[in-house]
């Protein structure tokens, strides 16, 4: 017995390791392939040794006419935009979903749910002709409108799990001491559904930063985000696999450092019980 419970712990080691290895291995490529010359990245059989160089970082973010970084600062614009509007717009819609009693709530919050799962690929087209009509293609309002469509509902199902799982009588304790219900929604609610609010901005942040099929449309030059710009390494005569890697590392970095950096609320905010229907 004791035999086979450690074949199977070391099985179970071995399972996890390969599956690491699986998971990182992809993001050392994009991250050595950066640091490679132009020469190098196209080398086959691959090396592993080299020297590592910046020259492709430098091409992408400083030597350019337009350069990434005026795609990059809109992406944070866009991305910071957008998930303050969802949150702001979605958490007090969720509060009143989960705290009022309004006639058709089921079928209400059913129908938010279900706006989430239409393809993004079916509404692009009415989108752009509406952001068309209002004159708000290639500007910072129309993609953050059109970014929010996908994130409010989202930013409500999720936050209507978490006020749910908030104790009424703590809320009814502040009404008595004289609170109103809005008060009572920023002193009680609002502190106690911070985990929440964290991870919920968390995946808001994440969507609206690697969203590409709506910037695709929406954007020009001067609007246009960073995982739409990266295309611009990818042509049918030239394929810049080290500007085209430099840039993938820049736009994961972020998103990547932020979500280490608030680990722990989003693991508390996950595990609160969000999906509760």
């Amino acid at each position: 017995m004791m035999l086979r419970r450690r074949l199977g712990w070391v099985g179970l080691g071995l399972a996890i390791l390969v599956v690491l290895v699986a998971w990182l291995f992809p993001l050392y490529w994009i991250l050595a392939t950066s640091l490679k010359t132009a020469v190098q990245a196209f080398d086959y059989p691959p090396i592993w040794a080299f020297t590592p160089t910046l020259e492709s970082y430098r091409e992408a973010f400083i030597v350019p006419r337009t350069p990434m970084t005026n795609f990059l600062l809109n992406s944070v614009i866009v991305a910071l935009a957008t998930t303050a509007l969802s949150m702001l717009l979605g958490t007090t819609a969720a509060y009143a979903l989960a705290r009022f009693p309004i006639k058709g709530k089921k079928n209400l919050i059913f129908w938010i749910l279900s706006t989430r799962m239409a393809p993004p690929i079916a509404v692009v087209l009415p989108l752009f002709l509406i952001m068309q009509q209002l004159k708000l293609i290639n500007t910072f309002p129309g993609v953050i409108l059109a970014y929010t469509t996908f994130n409010l509902p989202f930013v409500v199902w999720m936050m209507r799990g978490f006020f749910g799982e908030i104790s009424r009588e703590l809320e009814e304790a502040a009404l008595i001491d004289g609170a109103t219900p809005w008060r009572s929604f920023w002193l009680v609610g609002i502190p106690l559904a911070a985990p929440g609010l964290v991870a919920t901005a968390i995946f808001c942040f994440i969507f609206s930063w690697n969203e590409f099929l709506f910037a695709l449309v929406l954007t020009g030059v001067q609007t246009q985000t960073l995982p739409v710009a990266i295309t611009a390494f990818w042509s049918t005569s030239d394929l810049k696999w080290g500007q085209f890697m430099a840039t993938g590392v820049v736009t994961i970095a972020p998103v990547l450092v932020f979500a280490i950096a608030v680990q722990r609320y989003l693991v508390r905010g996950i595990t609160l019980g969000a999906i509760k229907g």
